[in-house]
């Protein structure tokens, strides 16, 4: 049985940071029964928050003074900064310069409106909007990259993936023959490089970048099926095995199962986390194919064949370098075909991968095996606060 760090009741449920961190160091801060925006969320967003409205305050009033009003705009705004941090402490009932020990709707309603309300005073209405509403989606990015720990959750993704670097490497070997042969026949395809010469880099990206998009959104569309059944258990025993190294007391055999189902937010989670580790899985793939193409395209496409193909004098050279005594030249056509058969090649893998059976018990098998284990976890803690 996993050892159990100190607990203490607060709201129903045990209180316990070591398992909270336990929780967020995989990405997955919404399994632990206590996490709360105010204090799990915004309270880590909070220096940000400050930092911005700092810098806001002393951005609103731009070249329109000069000077000694520049200087007296500056301290107003100190002022204003201080009245404002001053006011929503004593509304709180906390000491004056206090720091905030959870941040809640008076902290943030300060947050979006106070600078808004500088810029209307030393400004207009109009800058006081496009304050306001930038704070807004500042907020609500925050709240999406603090609230779901996607820092912690790309590492941990990428964790994932070099520890199964193997059985990654082992699906790709699968898919390569199709691959290679799908993409070799468009690489060395005159058409294909006369599209590329032809591109503007906006266009050209928004093409890629949809290439990759379709490939991703299989994958999105795929997890709501894969995460059915993971946090069910048949027994305390199997949740102990997976809680070994987990801060949590799991509960004795005779004790009854009780499947509390996954809350929408835990669900979410549980699919986000598995959506970036196989986006890790496809996007690798992608950037080893395209890497690849630029190595192999560099040995065997020279540049008079580049003109050829794409019917001008001269290529669009980034560059050039000696490779045994040879001139070497690197163009945006090069670049850009590589770059297209590894968008086509990401978007061929992923769809491979979660339309063959035996590919996608291996495209998900490891990662699932992490989540089971969180999930575990999860119904340990929540037993313990019962």
């Amino acid at each position: 049985m996993a050892s159990m760090a100190t607990l203490t009741p607060h709201g129903g449920h045990p209180e316990n940071r070591e398992l909270e961190r336990w929780f967020r160091r995989r990405g997955l801060p919404y399994l632990y029964a206590e996490y709360r925006a105010t204090t799990g969320i915004f309270t880590r967003l909070a220096p940000v928050l400050v930092l911005v409205f700092f810098v806001e305050v002393f951005v609103t009033f731009g070249d329109e003074f000069s000077g000694w009003s520049q200087a007296g705009i500056v301290l107003a705004g100190l002022a204003f900064l201080a009245a404002v941090a001053v006011g929503v402490n004593r509304l709180r009932g906390r000491r004056a310069l206090a720091l905030p020990d959870d941040v809640g709707p008076l902290e943030l309603a300060a947050f979006i409106f106070a600078p808004g309300a500088f810029a209307l005073i030393v400004g207009d209405w109009v800058r006081a909007l496009a304050v306001v509403s930038a704070n807004i989606v500042i907020l609500g990015v925050g709240f999406v990259v603090f609230g779901y720990a996607l820092g912690p959750m790309i590492v941990r993704a990428g964790q994932l993936m070099v520890s199964q670097i193997g059985d990654v490497a082992r699906l790709v070997a699968r898919s390569l023959p199709i691959l290679l042969l799908f993409s070799a026949f468009l690489f060395l395809n005159a058409e294909m490089w006369q599209v590329a010469h032809d591109f503007p880099p906006a266009f050209y990206g928004i093409v890629v970048g949809s290439l990759v998009g379709v490939g991703l959104a299989f994958v999105a569309l795929r997890i709501p099926r894969e995460t059915d059944g993971l946090a069910r258990f048949g027994s305390w025993a199997e949740v102990d095995a997976l809680c070994d190294d987990a801060p949590v007391a799991v509960p004795g055999a005779a004790t009854a199962m009780d499947h509390e189902p996954l809350r929408a937010t835990e669900r979410f989670n549980v699919a986000l986390l598995l959506f970036v580790a196989q986006a890790f899985r496809i996007l690798t793939v992608a950037v080893g194919i395209g890497v690849f193409y630029v190595g192999f395209g560099l040995l065997t496409v020279r540049g008079e064949t580049i003109a050829q193909w794409t019917t001008t004098e001269e290529p669009e050279s980034i560059g050039t370098f000696f490779l045994f005594s040879s001139e070497v030249v690197v163009t945006w056509e090069h670049l850009a075909v590589a770059g297209f058969i590894a968008a086509f090649s990401a978007l061929q893998f992923a769809v491979s991968s979660l339309t063959d059976e035996s590919y996608r018990e291996e495209f998900f098998a490891d990662v699932t095996t992490e989540m089971r284990q969180a999930l575990a976890v999860r119904a340990a803690h929540l037993a313990s606060g019962r």
